[in-house]
């Protein structure tokens, strides 16, 4: 799939991107904001006496870096912050509108913290409680603060819905961390938490066995024909045209400032001759899941970030073949997209077997490259991985968040 879309050179001399990201949603799954995570090499985050050294080289990079707008889609950000960074007046920012300062559970409640909090807060700071399971000794932070963020894995939902019950008189927003599937997030819901953090929106409940809902099986059959090697330009162009939401948004597509073509492309046909079959297939398939699926466009913007990711990799490193390193990121969650099993997704597409290979099993060289792009993005990859281009797969994978998101924020 000829890559026509951006001008992102994953040859360019980049330096190493020095942090990661992870999505906040709200009660219906809609953005809200990103934790900003450090990722840099200069400071070990597991010593005390580096942590403000790493959160000031982490906002430097957010607020000093290109990617500071994009990648960060002027939202909330929420950055851990120490007891020492509290006290050390000389690194807080100039502009806090979009910061919120996550206040670790290595702080503790002393007069001089609390003092220093208030100050910040009349300069227009927020801050949340991070990590908080109903501590007694740190109950003081609750009247200064605009979240309170619980890790579901920590405290029983139980617990939590007993210990809520005295909380309901403060005016924060109650932010459930590591929520991993619908059902966690459901029952939290019910408990009035408004935010939302973890992997739950790629991992939906699965329609099971053989039986697929009518309209996903209209999904699956123009999937297996864009995925033919032997598709003609007049039947990729039949097939765009049948659907008006595709046809429109290709069209919108091709015209916006993701591609710089100097004139206006009014019909789908003069676009896949100008843009080429393979980019037109890639496209349409990106447009045909998010078109059809029910799941939240979040979902997208996470699948879309990989595919990027994995196919600049791929380029970078020259591989053969870097449109199946974008397919294989956009269909590793093709399952939670339509809601069916993947098994019985890739049965119905004409993909190489190394392709299936990896989607279904994470088998081989793409399926432990596509393994390791998600612990990083789960924050639980380590060094012990040494088979991928750490520095490569790290900067690529920012590349592609600042791809997708600019891709949503043109034609989705």
């Amino acid at each position: 799939m000829t890559n026509t879309a951006t001008s992102i050179n994953p040859q360019a001399d980049n330096p190493r991107v020095l942090l990661a990201r992870q999505s906040i949603l709200d009660e219906h799954s809609q953005l809200y904001g990103f934790e900003v995570l450090y990722r840099g090499t200069t400071y070990d985050i597991t010593q005390s006496q580096d942590g403000m050294g790493a959160t000031q080289e982490l906002l430097s990079n957010v607020y000093t870096s290109i990617l500071d707008e994009v990648a960060l889609a002027n939202r909330k950000i929420f950055i851990n912050v120490d007891e020492q960074f509290i006290h050390s007046p000389s690194f807080f920012p100039s502009h806090s509108t979009q910061i919120v300062l996550e206040i670790l559970e290595t702080v503790p409640a002393t007069p001089k913290v609390l003092e220093k909090i208030k100050s910040l807060r009349t300069q227009g700071f927020d801050f949340a409680l991070d990590d908080y399971v109903f501590e007694p000794e740190r109950e003081a932070f609750l009247p200064l603060v605009s979240y309170v963020k619980i890790d579901v894995l920590e405290c029983s939902i139980e617990k939590v819905e007993e210990q809520i019950k005295h909380l309901r008189n403060f005016p924060f927003r109650l932010l459930a961390e590591k929520v991993e599937n619908q059902q966690v997030f459901d029952q939290y819901k019910a408990l009035g938490f408004e935010l939302f953090q973890g992997y739950f929106i790629e991992r939906p409940k699965l329609v099971h066995g053989t039986k697929v809902p009518a309209s996903q099986q209209v999904t699956l059959k123009l999937l297996s024909e864009l995925t033919r090697d032997d598709i003609s330009v007049d039947e990729v162009t039949d097939l765009i045209i049948c659907d008006p939401r595709m046809a429109m948004k290709i069209l919108l597509l091709v015209n916006s400032s993701l591609f710089a073509f100097v004139r206006k492309i009014s019909n789908v046909r003069e676009a896949v001759v100008l843009l080429g079959i393979e980019a037109v297939k890639k496209w349409a398939i990106v447009l045909l899941l998010t078109s059809d699926s029910q799941q939240p466009i979040e979902l997208f913007r996470t699948l879309l970030s990989r595919a990027k990711a994995l196919e600049l990799y791929a380029v970078s490193a020259g591989k053969n073949n870097p449109n199946d390193y974008f397919s294989l990121g956009l269909f590793s969650g093709i399952d939670a997209a339509l809601g069916i099993e993947m098994g019985q997704v890739t049965a119905c597409l004409h993909l190489d077997p190394a392709l299936i290979d990896a989607l279904n099993f994470h088998s081989g060289e793409m399926g432990e490259l596509l393994s390791t792009l998600q612990m990083l993005e789960r924050q639980t990859l380590d060094d012990s991985v040494c088979a991928i281009n750490r520095h490569l797969l790290d900067s690529t994978y920012w590349q592609g968040l600042v791809w997708a998101d600019e891709l949503l924020d043109s034609v989705l």
